[in-house]
């Protein structure tokens, strides 16, 4: 079957397949691998920068400990974020010393040649503020898709705040318990897209969420297996480590 339109190929925190993932070298790869989109990851530091970064916590993937909103962004720069190692991930060379990076900083590198999809980690005073300011600062409000799983009321402000995000949310709880009404929840709240899962995503709710004007994409592809299975429900595309697999996969669909 023809792949849904749009199709998003989506490198998840840049081709964190290959690089250390919300590096600068992550994201780098991804570009050189071809990706047009990519997801990353931000929060507030101490001092209210916005960080770019996945975990609860420093230790998995750098060489801190505690909170990111416990440091100033200058301490957080001194980390190595390029010597962790995942026995699941094939890196194409050492990035030891690799560093944290910034939304603005990533907007910076690379402009209005890429898609973004930036998810809000955690409801945090001021942050949806930030990360709208940051967007209008580069003028990438019609470039970038404003996801949570969490914070429902913080989209929902976003969208207030500037018109042209799209926004996408990834209510997993809801999807779990109740998947067709998280589907038309995210439609009442004017979002754009739903954001599923490879371990709940089903073609009924991916035609549900179509026949409301919903974006559906699909996140949690670890496989080849998973990635061909989310394109065949007619997923608009997917968050993806490996942003070749699809680009490989889309090209073989003609």
């Amino acid at each position: 079957m023809p792949l849904a339109s749009p199709f998003h190929i989506i490198a998840h925190r840049g081709a964190s397949g290959y690089a250390p993932e919300n590096t600068m070298a992550s994201f780098r790869r991804a570009v050189d691998l071809g990706a047009t989109e990519v997801e990353t990851d931000v929060a507030f530091t101490r001092d209210g920068e916005l960080l770019l970064f996945h975990d609860e916590t420093l230790e998995r993937t750098t060489n801190g400990s505690g909170l990111p909103e416990d440091h100033t962004l200058a301490q957080l720069l001194e980390l190595d974020a390029g010597s962790w190692h995942d026995p699941r991930l094939n890196w194409d060379r050492g990035y030891a010393g690799e560093k944290l990076i910034t939304l603005g900083q990533l907007f910076a590198e690379f402009g209005d040649t890429l898609t973004y999809h930036v998810e809000l980690k955690k409801p945090m005073a001021g942050l949806v503020e930030a990360v709208v300011a940051c967007i209008a600062e580069f003028g990438l409000a019609e470039q970038v898709y404003l996801f949570s799983i969490v914070d429902e009321a913080g989209l929902k402000r976003a969208k207030q705040l500037e018109p042209l995000l799209r926004i996408a949310w990834a209510p997993e709880e809801l999807l779990r318990t109740d998947p067709t009404e998280a589907v038309r929840r995210c439609a009442r709240n004017n979002f754009s897209m739903i954001t599923l899962n490879a371990a709940n995503q089903s073609r009924e709710i991916v035609d549900l969420a179509h026949s409301l004007g919903l974006e559906a994409r699909s996140s949690g592809i670890s496989s080849r297996e998973k990635m061909v299975a989310a394109a065949e429900l007619g997923c608009n595309g997917m968050t993806i480590n490996w942003p070749d697999w699809l680009i490989g996969y889309v090209r073989e669909q003609g």
